[in-house]
């Protein structure tokens, strides 16, 4: 069934292999020089994405609702994250002809909304609630036009968002380090909430897979159990390496801030004031973030609670 969408998937990653070599052949237009790990995160990333397209996991992903949220797992998070960690777009830029470089900077500038990182995140968790609606869901399954819009929309949604909260830009351009803290939860909270949902029910949703899961000697709904558990606890441990990524690039920005902190306060006398040098000015400064941090994670916690008690009530309602 996925053999059709071979050509496309194949053309798309052999194009960015082939713009990634070049942007390496081109040092001065990449940059900074690529490390081993950037190689590694971009390498694997592209493996996970050939695999899911193309691989054994494409053909499996039909048969069993387990399999295919373990794709949908590296679709939209396992591959996206190594990639955004590689940080391939200096060297995918300058492998491109220098009109595509100047148009591809033209079209970035116009794309700044979708770049934002709250409609970032309702991209990554609407656009794969929308195709696990047993409908559309049941619809892509007998359909690889469908399957080739979801699955790239889900690769598409998850790099713009890794993108976002993973920027290792500085200064005013780059979103604020304590929302991307919480996208990344927000993200952990919409997996518990549909993972649950998926785990904890005595009926099966997912009709597509009955006959090919029994050819595989699982029972549907035991398969749908075990696709509920991969989208609850896999999907947020991918988050919660995020989020620990997410604090140590923070720690390694106020770092770099620090340290450039007399060139800072020669371009301006505002920024000494960032600088506190007793005491009481560092009081001053950090009593704010404090009560945000404070509130934000009390409005975590209530959120946790929130989702866990929305959960066990529709369960309950439903059944």
């Amino acid at each position: 069934m996925l053999d059709s969408l071979s050509p496309a998937s194949l053309v798309l990653l052999g194009g960015i292999s082939w713009l990634w070599l070049r942007g390496l052949a081109r040092p001065r237009l990449a940059g900074s020089p690529v490390s081993e790990l950037r190689h590694a995160g971009f390498l694997v990333s592209l493996a996970l994405w050939l695999a899911t397209f193309n691989g054994p996991l494409a053909g499996a992903a039909h048969r069993l609702f387990v399999l295919h949220q373990a794709a949908h797992l590296g679709l939209r998070l396992l591959a996206p994250l190594l990639f955004a960690l590689a940080n391939p777009w200096p060297v995918l830029i300058a492998g491109l002809p220098s009109r595509m470089r100047r148009a591809v900077r033209r079209f970035g500038a116009k794309l700044a909304l979708v770049r934002r990182l709250p409609v970032a995140l309702v991209l990554l968790i609407g656009w794969f609630y929308l195709w696990q609606l047993p409908p559309m869901h049941n619809a892509a399954l007998t359909s690889p036009a469908l399957t080739l819009l979801a699955h790239l929309g889900m690769v598409l949604s998850g790099v713009n968002f890794f993108a976002c909260v993973l920027d290792r830009r500085d200064g005013p351009k780059a979103h604020l380090q304590g929302p991307r803290v919480l996208a990344a939860i927000v993200v952990i909270l919409s997996n518990i909430l549909l993972g649950s949902l998926t785990t904890l029910k005595e009926v099966v949703l997912y009709s597509g897979y009955d006959e090919t899961g029994r050819l595989w000697n699982t029972r549907p709904l035991v398969d749908e159990i075990m696709g509920g558990y991969t989208i609850w606890v896999p999907s947020s441990m991918v988050m919660i390496v995020t989020i620990l990524l997410i604090i140590t690039g923070w720690n390694a920005a106020e770092l770099r801030r620090w340290e450039n902190r007399y060139a800072l306060m020669r371009r301006s006398n505002s920024a000494a004031l960032e600088f506190p040098e007793t005491a009481e000015e560092l009081r001053l400064k950090v009593t704010e973030p404090n009560r945000r941090t404070a509130f934000a994670l009390a409005l975590t916690s209530l959120s946790v609670f929130l989702v866990v008690m929305t959960t066990v009530t529709l369960l309950v309602y439903i059944w």
